[in-house]
């Protein structure tokens, strides 16, 4: 990690951040030399909003015909909010420039080895084993979270995209329904353990 430039590590607050406030895998956001430059998030990609903002994932399984589809951040305030890391990453920038470059330029790649790599640290500074980490751990911690604090099934699969109509549910929801939802499910309790006691968060397989 000593050799990560200072925005590097805002870029990955922000794509942990995204993955987790979002429900998504965290494949959703690495690229590398070999990634259709289309797919990859810009500054572009944010639309603001005075409470939360609205980000375009170019591609998603959710939506087979490439036409983008649409996932709302909440501001919520504190080291965990999106919007505040968002603004940081993009403020001031041209809608060009990579939402999710590495490296003095902004313009290496943020590869999956590099992103699993830095989480393991993460996970390991926090004493838990990063051997349990899989790719769906963000969006099955999330949805064990927000289960937790009662959210219903149908809210999670609407977060979550997990049904076969699930994209539909999502849409149909407005920004503010949405931020209405996030803020009571995901972000409003402060006070409980950070780690879940169920190990659903790491990989199902491993529970």
């Amino acid at each position: 990690m000593a050799n990560l430039f200072p925005r590097d590590h805002l870029v990955l607050q922000a794509a942990f951040a995204l993955t987790f406030a979002c429900f998504l895998h965290s494949g959703k956001l690495v690229w590398d030399h070999s990634t259709n430059c289309a797919t990859i998030l810009t500054v572009s990609s944010i639309k603001w909003a005075s409470d939360h903002v609205v980000l375009t994932l170019p591609t998603s399984k959710t939506n087979p015909f490439r036409q983008g589809v649409h996932v709302v951040a909440l501001e919520v305030g504190g080291v965990e909010c999106l919007v505040a890391h968002l603004w940081q990453l993009s403020h001031g920038h041209p809608p060009s420039v990579l939402l999710f470059g590495l490296g003095p330029s902004s313009l290496d790649p943020l590869p999956w080895s590099t992103s699993v790599t830095i989480l393991c640290h993460a996970i390991q500074a926090c004493s838990l084993l990063a051997s349990q980490y899989a790719g769906h751990s963000f969006c099955c911690g999330a949805a064990t979270w927000v289960l937790q604090h009662s959210a219903s099934t149908a809210n999670i699969q609407s977060l979550g995209w997990w049904s076969s109509n699930c994209y539909h549910r999502y849409i149909d929801r407005s920004a503010q329904e949405c931020c209405a939802l996030v803020a009571s499910a995901l972000f409003s309790v402060h006070d409980s353990p950070l780690v879940p006691s169920s190990p659903t968060w790491r990989d199902p397989g491993l529970a």
